[in-house]
């Protein structure tokens, strides 16, 4: 917001209520057109009634409480928001529509900011195909899971004798890690996940996301240093623990009631599954064909881990930074 509007007028570093009242009128007139919900192609007026700042996991945020005029729906709605998909192709909207004690909730993104809804016709399935799909591409824009799991995978195709690199003679013994890799991260993310969105234990979403980097930065590094050259599992699902913490965060954002809990924690478990798994095909064949090569030892388990490591070390000090400031 800051970008569009000044909202740190003294200029120094924080931005406080007193500064965000101030600027009161020029929010709401900046964000109000970016929101847009028509019921049968008939537009509703919209007019805020409530302004105010909260805390949700852990962040403060400009709540906004706005009133629509419409019509009396009969045959499709349709809500249309943008705000800020042009700056931040990550940003999301979530909302959910009730109708007859049938609540449907749904994602908004910079790749789908309009949807239609058959008010009549909302069911549980397509709300948990909705989940779904954002699961599988929240794994594949999360940089810093893929960047994880790939770090995994490259040694699963060489085993250590000593000091020595060898390349695994048998594909069925780089799948069988591949295997216990892959089931020990999703296990692992798949409780925290659930954890997380049940309320049962919630983190600092900036603390889980410093270590989200270094989980990525020590993989990485072991890699290049073979500190731990077995049980690769037991790296998975002891970093996967926080990973799942920060899978939760799109959710946990959603404040979603019970009725759409399970269907919606299930639906974007499977999706995250699912788009790991696509990973997984793509990758291990390729190691496994380059294993026992220069290109796999120089430039894939030496070279494309120091790069990672370089990105998780920037990634953890930039995360690092967001958090000193949050806290002094």
């Amino acid at each position: 917001m800051d970008r569009f509007i000044t909202l740190d007028a003294n200029e120094n570093g924080i931005i406080s209520w007193k500064e965000i009242r101030a600027k009161k009128e020029e929010i709401v007139k900046f964000v109000l057109p970016h929101l847009k919900i028509s019921f049968d192609e008939k537009l509703c007026k919209n007019s805020l009634t409530d302004f105010e700042v909260y805390r949700r996991v852990h962040q403060s945020y400009i709540k906004l409480h706005i009133d629509l005029t419409c019509p009396i729906p009969k045959k499709e709605t349709k809500v249309f928001y943008n705000l800020f998909f042009d700056v931040d192709k990550g940003q999301k909207a979530f909302f959910s529509i009730n109708e007859q004690n049938n609540s449907k909730p749904m994602i908004l993104s910079s790749f789908t900011n309009e949807i239609s809804i058959k008010l009549q016709q909302a069911t549980a399935f397509e709300s948990f195909m909705n989940f779904l799909f954002e699961g599988i591409w929240h794994i594949w824009i999360g940089f810093d899971h893929i960047l994880f799991l790939l770090m995994l995978l490259i040694p699963s195709v060489i085993y250590y004798k000593k000091r020595e690199i060898f390349p695994q003679n048998s594909l069925k013994t780089s799948l069988i890690n591949v295997l216990k890799i892959a089931t020990a991260f999703s296990i692992a993310h798949s409780i925290t996940l659930a954890l997380s969105v049940l309320n049962i234990i919630t983190l600092n979403s900036q603390f889980v996301e410093i270590t989200i980097a270094l989980s990525v930065l020590f993989t990485a590094l072991n890699n290049i240093f073979a500190w731990i050259k077995t049980k690769i599992w037991l790296l998975a699902f002891g970093f996967g623990l926080i990973h799942g913490f920060g899978f939760a965060n799109i959710l946990n954002e959603m404040m979603l009631n019970s009725s759409e809990l399970v269907r919606s924690l299930l639906g974007f478990n499977l999706g995250v599954e699912i788009g790991q798994i696509a990973i997984i095909v793509v990758v291990v064949p390729l190691l496994f064909m380059t294993r026992a090569t220069r290109f796999y030892r120089y430039f894939i388990l030496y070279g494309f881990s120091t790069l990672t490591a370089m990105i998780a070390s920037l990634w953890a000090y930039e995360r690092y930074f967001n958090l000193s400031i949050l806290l002094f």
